[in-house]
This record gives structure tokens, sequence and C-alpha cells, in this order.
């Protein structure tokens, strides 16, 4: 493997593929370390997507550790992504802009119980 290509796979964090899909987002701040409480929900925009997270652009400047609720929708109708994900990645754009990279949390599976196929 040349340099350059080991450099390149070495810097590259991402499991998934981006793909730059701009649909409509509701989010809010579920869980901080500098506030309590939760936030009442902002409209926004996604830039990008993959199947673990996704950038989207904030009026809202949240910290990376804190825990939000997304809401994506396709054409106001179909649920892409609806649950929780952490930030990541804030990057200020303006006063008023940030891009907030995120990483989906996926729910844990519930416990299931194992039934004995065995009589005794």
């Amino acid at each position: 493997m040349s340099r350059m290509a080991k450099d390149s796979v070495m810097g590259e964090r991402r499991r998934g593929e981006r793909v730059h899909r701009i649909l409509a987002l509701r989010h809010r701040l579920v869980r901080s370390r500098a506030s309590d409480g939760v936030a009442d929900w902002s409209l926004s925009s996604t830039k990008d997507m993959s199947h673990s997270g996704l950038l989207f652009l904030s009026s809202r400047a949240y910290l990376v550790g804190d825990i939000v609720e997304l809401q994506v929708v396709m054409s106001g109708v179909i649920d892409i992504y609806n649950g929780r994900a952490k930030v990541v990645r804030v990057t200020e754009i303006s006063a008023v802009s940030f891009d907030i990279g995120v990483k989906y949390i996926l729910p844990k599976p519930s416990a299931r119980c194992a039934k004995s196929h065995l009589k005794t």
C-alpha cells in the first residue's frame, strides 16, 4: 500500500459512506453536561448522512458529548431516522450557525428469556 493511500485510510474515521442528502430535521437537546432538562424542538436540515450518523446545520451550539433527539423525515411523511444521537463534532460557521456531526445511538435490544426445550 502506498504511503498516500495509507495516510488517506488512516485519516478517515467514518465507518460508512456519506451521502449528500438534504432532508428536513427536527432536533432537541436531551442530555448535556452544561444544562438541565430537555430543550424545545428546533427545525433544520441535514447536509449528509450515513448508516452510522449525520451532519446537520443548527442555529444552536451543542457540545461534544451532548445527547440529542432527532427526527429526520423525507417529504414530510416518511421517517428516515427517529431516535437519539451523540454529538461528536461541532464546527462554527458563523456566530449563529453551526455544523453538528452526530453518531446514532441505537436502542439496546431487549433481553430475551431462553426457553428450555428439555423436559425434566
